[in-house]
C-alpha cells in the first residue's frame, strides 16, 4: 500500500513535469508579433517580432508577393530602420543578402527581438493603408517572416489609438491579441482598424461579420444580408452542406472617391473595395450596376473559401514568398470562381435568367475583343500572370494589351462551355458541379496534411485526367482547344442548351432560341433551375 502511494506520487510528478516542459517548449516555439500604429499621420507603423533562439543564424525576409495576387510587388521597399536586440538589449547587426532578405547572427543569444518600421499608404486588396482615420492591413505587405520558423505558431498584438476599433480575421486571445497557426495563417488574415460599422449574422451556428468603414442604410443592409445568406447557403450546399470555417468576415470599403475597385480572398475572410456611393445604391442586382458589383464581387471572393484557399493548385499553400510560384491552373482558380459567382446569383434567384446571360455575354465580348488571344494559350496566361497582372513596368512602355488577355474571362467562358459538355453527354451526363465536388474530395477533404489547412495542391495533369475520365474523347478535344491552343473556343456547344451566340459589331450576345428542341430546353431549365426559396 505504501509502495502504491509512492508510485502514484512519482507518476503524478512525472506527468506534471511533462506538462510544464511541454508548456515551456510551446512557449519557446511561439513567434510574438506586435503591430504598433505609432505614426499614422505619416502612414508608418512599427512591427516587432520576439522569439527564442537556438540556431546560430536566422533568416529574416519580407514577402516578394502576396497570395491571391500573382505579381512581384517587392514589399521590402517599404521597410526601413531594421534593428535586432538580444535578451540583454545588445544590438545584433542584420546582414542584408538580397533585396528582401537579411541574415541575423544569433549564436550565443537565447532570445531576440526584431523591430522595423514600414510605410503603408495604398488601399487595395494586397497592400496596406494607414492614416489618422484608421488602418487597413494586408499581412504580406507588413509582416516579415523567419524562414526557419514558417510553421511555428504566432501570437499577434495590436497597439493602436484607444478610440480605434480593431477587427481581425484571426481567433482572439485577449483584447487586441490574436493567434495564428503559422505565418501563412497570419498573413492570410486581414485587419481593419478605426471607426468601424460591424454587423453579425449566423449560418449553421457560425458567426459571419460584415465590417464597413461607413454607415450603411438599413434598407440596403437588410437586402444585402439577405442576398449574402442565399449565396453562402448555395455554396455550402454545392459541396458537403457544411461551411469549412469557424467564422467568416467580409471587410468592405465603399467610397466614390476611391482610386479603383479591388477584391481579395482569404481562408475565412475577404476584402471588397468598390468605388461607389453606398447611399445611392438600389438593392437590386438586375437594375443597379453598383449593387450588382457589390453582390457579385462578394460572391466571387466568398467562393474562394473552397476554390483556391482550400482546393488549390500545387504551390499555393504552403507558400514560397521569396519568388514567383508558377501554376498553369489560374483559369480554374479564378475563371471558375467567376463562373460560380454568376451561378450562385442565378440559382439563388438574385439574378434573372436574362441578367445571367447578359453578364456572360459581356465576358465573351471582352475576351473575343482581346487581340492577345491569338498569341497565348490559357495555360500560358496563367503562368505569365507574374508579368502582366495589373502592373505596367515603370521602366518601359509595353504592348501587353495587344499580346495577352485575362484568364478570368477565358477561364469563366471555358467553365461554362465545359459545364454544357458535361451536362449534354448521352452516356453518364454530369456537370461542372460534379467535377469540382470530386476535386474537393480528392485533393482537400480526403487528404490529411501537417499544414494548417488540410489537403494538397492539384496539378494540371490530375484535373485534366478527371475531365477526360468523365467525358472521354470529347473532353480531350475540348481541353486541347480551349486550354492548350489559341484556336477559337467551341461556342457551338451552347446550342446543346438551347442557346445561340449572336454577334453585332464588336459585341456578342447569348440568346435563348425560341424553337430549340425539347432536349435542349430541358437542359437549360435544369441548368438554370432555382435551388433556394425566397
Amino acid at each position: 500500500m505504501v509502495f502504491n502511494k509512492r508510485l502514484t506520487k512519482i507518476l503524478l510528478l512525472l506527468v506534471l513535469s511533462l506538462c510544464i516542459w511541454s508548456s515551456l517548449l510551446a512557449e519557446e516555439s511561439v513567434l510574438k508579433y506586435r503591430l504598433i500604429i505609432d505614426q499614422p499621420r505619416q502612414h508608418i507603423a512599427s512591427v516587432s517580432i520576439q522569439l527564442a533562439v537556438k540556431e546560430d543564424t536566422l533568416t529574416l525576409a519580407m514577402p516578394a508577393w502576396s497570395p491571391g495576387r500573382y505579381i512581384i510587388y517587392n514589399f521590402a521597399q517599404n521597410v526601413f530602420d531594421l534593428q535586432v536586440k538580444d535578451e540583454t538589449n545588445k544590438h545584433i547587426r542584420p546582414i542584408l543578402i538580397d533585396k528582401q532578405t537579411w541574415k541575423i547572427p544569433v549564436a550565443g543569444s537565447r532570445q531576440i527581438t526584431i523591430r522595423y518600421r514600414v510605410f503603408a499608404n495604398t488601399l487595395d486588396g494586397t497592400f496596406s493603408s494607414i492614416d489618422s482615420s484608421g488602418a487597413t492591413i494586408n499581412g504580406s505587405s507588413i509582416f516579415a517572416y523567419i524562414a526557419e520558423r514558417m510553421n511555428s505558431p504566432v501570437e499577434l498584438g495590436i497597439d493602436a489609438p484607444d478610440h480605434w476599433q480593431v477587427v481581425c480575421a484571426l481567433d482572439p486571445l485577449a483584447k487586441r491579441e490574436f493567434k495564428a497557426a503559422c505565418y501563412d495563417h497570419l498573413v492570410d488574415s486581414p485587419l481593419e482598424m478605426g471607426k468601424l460599422f460591424t454587423y453579425r449574422f449566423k449560418i449553421q451556428d457560425k458567426d459571419h461579420f460584415l465590417v464597413f468603414r461607413q454607415a450603411i442604410r438599413p434598407e440596403l443592409l437588410k437586402s444585402f444580408k439577405r442576398d449574402l445568406k442565399k449565396i453562402i447557403a448555395y455554396f455550402a450546399g454545392l459541396f458537403d452542406g457544411n461551411l469549412p470555417y469557424d467564422h467568416y468576415t467580409f471587410f468592405f470599403h465603399l467610397n466614390e472617391n476611391l482610386k479603383h475597385t479591388d477584391g481579395m480572398e482569404h481562408a475565412n475572410a475577404c476584402r471588397v473595395i468598390l468605388r461607389m456611393n453606398a447611399d445611392q445604391v438600389k438593392p437590386d442586382a438586375n437594375s443597379d450596376a453598383n449593387y450588382d458589383n457589390l453582390i457579385w464581387l462578394s460572391a466571387h471572393e466568398f467562393f474562394h473559401v473552397w476554390n483556391v484557399k482550400r482546393l488549390r493548385p500545387a504551390g499555393l499553400g504552403p507558400f514560397d514568398y521569396s519568388k514567383e510560384v508558377y501554376t498553369p491552373n489560374l483559369w480554374i482558380a479564378e475563371g471558375w470562381t467567376s463562373y460560380y459567382a454568376y451561378l450562385s446569383l442565378l440559382r439563388s434567384g438574385i439574378y434573372t435568367q436574362e441578367k445571367f446571360l447578359n453578364e456572360l455575354s459581356g465576358r465573351i465580348t471582352r475576351y473575343e475583343n482581346s487581340p492577345g488571344k491569338a498569341y497565348r494559350t490559357m495555360a500560358e496566361t496563367s503562368i505569365l500572370s507574374w508579368l502582366f497582372n495589373r502592373r505596367m513596368p515603370r521602366y518601359a512602355e509595353t504592348n501587353i494589351n495587344q499580346t495577352t488577355y485575362s484568364f478570368y474571362y477565358k477561364g469563366l467562358i471555358t467553365g461554362f462551355l465545359l459545364d454544357i459538355l458535361l451536362r449534354s453527354q448521352t452516356q453518364s451526363p454530369s456537370s461542372l458541379d460534379d467535377l469540382i465536388r470530386q476535386m474537393w474530395l480528392t485533393f482537400y477533404k480526403n487528404k490529411k496534411s501537417d499544414y494548417f489547412l488540410s489537403g494538397r495542391g492539384y496539378t494540371q495533369q490530375e484535373v485534366e485526367r478527371m475531365i477526360i475520365n468523365m467525358t472521354g474523347e470529347s473532353g480531350q478535344k475540348f481541353l486541347k482547344t480551349a486550354v492548350h491552343s489559341t484556336r477559337p473556343l467551341p461556342y457551338e456547344l451552347v446550342q446543346k442548351m438551347g442557346l445561340r451566340l449572336k454577334k453585332e459589331g464588336q459585341r456578342y450576345f447569348l440568346i435563348k432560341e425560341k424553337n430549340s428542341n425539347p432536349q435542349a430546353r430541358g437542359l437549360w431549365e435544369s441548368f438554370a433551375k432555382r435551388v433556394l426559396p425566397d
